[in-house]
C-alpha cells in the first residue's frame, strides 16, 4: 500500500510527537510507502521557527526528527507530477490551490491522502476525483474496511461536522 501525507500532518507530528509520528513509525514498519510533494519541504523550512517554538524542541532535535521523518516520508519532486498540474490546480482552488500538489500526486499516482483537512476530504468525496482520508478512515482502511465503507463513512462524518 502507498499514501501520500500532507505537510499539516507532518508539522503536527514534529510539534505534538504524538498519534501522527507514532502512526508514521507504524506505516513504515508495515511496510506502506508514505509519500509527499517536494512542497512540503517548503512549507517546513517557511513555517521552521513557529514549528521551533510550538515544539519546543531544539535546533539540533528538530534537525534530527526532520531527518528520522523524510528517512521514511518519500520526498516526490514535481516532475512526477507536472503533466496533472493543471487540473490538480483546477480542483484545488475550489477549496485550497495551496493543496494542488498533494491533489496532483494522488491523481498521477492514484494512491489516498492522508489529510485532516475537511475541505480536501470533502471535495474528493463530492467529485470522486481523488481519495482523502482522515486519520480515523486510515486507520479503517488499515483494519481492512472496503474503500467503499469508508466514503460512505467519511461523507456522514463531513456532513455533520
Amino acid at each position: 500500500m502507498r499514501l501520500i501525507i500532507d505537510t499539516n500532518l507532518i508539522i503536527s507530528a514534529l510539534i505534538k510527537r504524538s498519534y501522527v509520528l507514532f502512526k508514521i513509525l507504524d506505516l513504515h514498519l508495515k511496510n506502506i510507502e508514505i509519500l509527499t510533494p517536494d512542497y512540503t519541504l517548503e512549507e517546513i523550512k517557511k513555517h521552521k521557527d513557529k514549528i521551533l517554538r510550538a515544539s519546543k524542541l531544539s535546533e539540533k532535535d528538530f534537525d534530527f526528527l526532520i531527518d528520522v521523518l523524510f528517512k521514511i516520508i518519500k520526498v516526490t519532486e514535481r516532475d512526477t507530477y507536472r503533466d496533472v498540474e493543471n487540473l490538480a490546480k483546477e480542483i484545488a482552488k475550489e477549496f485550497d490551490i495551496d493543496d494542488y500538489p498533494f491533489i496532483a500526486l494522488a491523481l498521477k499516482l492514484n494512491i489516498p491522502i492522508w489529510t485532516n483537512d475537511k475541505k480536501m476530504i470533502e471535495y474528493g468525496l463530492k467529485t470522486g476525483k481523488y481519495l482523502a482520508l482522515d486519520s480515523e478512515s486510515l486507520e479503517d482502511l488499515l483494519k481492512g474496511a472496503s474503500i467503499n465503507d469508508i466514503k460512505q463513512k467519511l461523507s456522514t462524518k463531513v456532513k455533520t461536522d
